[in-house]
């Protein structure tokens, strides 16, 4: 399914027009499509029909309550790392025994409710995390399901800032702390597998295979109770409007291959996250101004990088389409936003049209950590949501007017 297409010269979601939804909605304005979301769920649970694991989707990438709804009615998990992620995957109406709660740095109010929601799993990132959970959950008087979250030192080929499993990460446990957790006596924990996640936007399986030689080595030396493996997501996803060679069925394959090898049979925990939601999502903008700067013409739009932070965090590629079909000549382009920081660009060096203020654009793939990390710099307030099902849509989260900025002031 071509989700964002041009028909009879303008730019569709689905069966809906663009412009339409900008006309009422007004822009900067985020909009998904819940047939693409529901797609993209069908092909990961098709490829890793066979290792049949518990799919948890990680919440991080977009945490609006009526898409982890959608996840919810397909069959999905949830992998969450802070409490308020928790709490969102619950409003959604998520089973607690479907959901897995990772994160570096959890807090005791964290793992408190975490054991009070009686979750699945934890799983644990520190030596300090796992005895500060063991004494709670003794005072709470709940054993708690726990995977040891490893470091294996893998660093796949991907961007320096979406690391998170080679040896200098924030990540995980090195494997010769966790020997020495797993042989300690842990009166108030069910220690019962691992958890891996060596990055995002991996370019292909060779890293995974390469992890689970390790994660798998670790495990063979563990009594048999320990009968989970969570494996993690950073399934890639195709931002600069390239196919990926690398599909959720060549990832499976490969764990496939790999467990079958392995003595004994296992739970296992996948957590896809961008790779669901990315392509469902457009953010729409309109052009503030255009003018000449050198060799460029800079284009300022109404959301910058507090509305979509990924091209100035990590220099993040974006395909940038106008929501009119147009055959005129293209220029050289940087599209910048309106923040005062001089990183605030959405895109740089694109070819596009001449463009003039009211013009209407689209950022792509921007389903994943789009509003997620969208923040109110520069007093600005959050943009709205649309969900479009096939030939219907509906606003999920309204745009914020200036007065809730205030919202939790204090005033004297």
């Amino acid at each position: 399914m071509n989700t964002f297409q041009y028909i009879k010269g303008k730019l569709f979601c689905d069966q809906i027009p663009l412009d339409d939804l900008a006309s009422e909605f007004g822009t900067p304005l985020y909009v998904y499509s819940a047939e693409r979301l529901r797609e993209n769920v069908t092909h990961v649970q098709a490829a890793y029909a066979k290792l049949n694991p518990l799919i948890c989707y990680a919440v991080k990438a977009n945490e609006n309550l009526a898409l982890l709804q959608i996840f919810n009615e397909k069959g999905l998990g949830f992998d969450v790392v802070s409490g308020g992620e928790l709490h969102r995957a619950r409003r959604a109406g998520a089973n607690p025994n479907r959901i897995v709660f990772a994160g570096v740095g959890k807090t005791d109010a964290e793992l408190i409710l975490a054991l009070q929601e009686k979750i699945n799993k934890i799983s644990v990132e520190s030596a300090d995390e796992l005895y500060a959970l063991d004494r709670l959950a003794g005072e709470l008087n709940h054993r708690p399901s726990v995977l040891l979250r490893l470091n294996p030192d893998v660093a796949p080929d991907t961007h320096r800032h979406i690391l998170t499993g080679n040896a200098e990460s924030k990540f995980g446990i090195s494997l010769d702390v966790a020997h020495e957790l797993r042989k300690h006596d842990w009166k108030n924990l069910d220690l019962c597998g691992v958890h891996f996640h060596i990055g995002s936007q991996i370019p292909d399986p060779t890293s995974i295979s390469a992890t689970l030689d390790i994660v798998l080595g670790f495990l063979e030396a563990c009594p048999p109770s320990w009968d989970t493996l969570d494996m993690g997501g950073g399934f890639p996803v195709g931002y600069e409007n390239e196919r990926v060679v690398n599909s959720f069925a060549d990832f499976a394959k490969v764990a496939a291959n790999r467990l079958a090898r392995f003595p004994r049979p296992l739970n296992l925990i996948i957590e896809p996250g961008r790779s669901l939601i990315a392509d469902t999502g457009a953010l729409l903008l309109t052009v503030q101004a255009s003018k000449e700067t050198g060799a460029y013409q800079t284009v300022i739009v109404d959301g910058g990088m507090n509305t979509l932070l990924r091209p100035a965090l990590y220099d993040a590629h974006h395909h940038v389409l106008p929501l009119q079909e147009t055959n005129k000549d293209t220029y050289p382009t940087h599209l910048a936003g309106p923040v005062c920081e001089s990183t605030d660009y959405l895109a740089r060096d694109r070819q596009l049209p001449e463009l003039s203020r009211n013009d209407k654009l689209a950022v792509m793939t921007t389903g994943a950590y789009g509003y997620s990390m969208a923040s109110h710099y520069n007093a600005r307030p959050l943009p709205a949501e649309v969900l479009v099902d096939g030939d219907s849509y509906q606003l999920i989260r309204r745009r914020e007017k200036h007065e809730d900025l205030d919202g939790l002031d204090l005033h004297i």
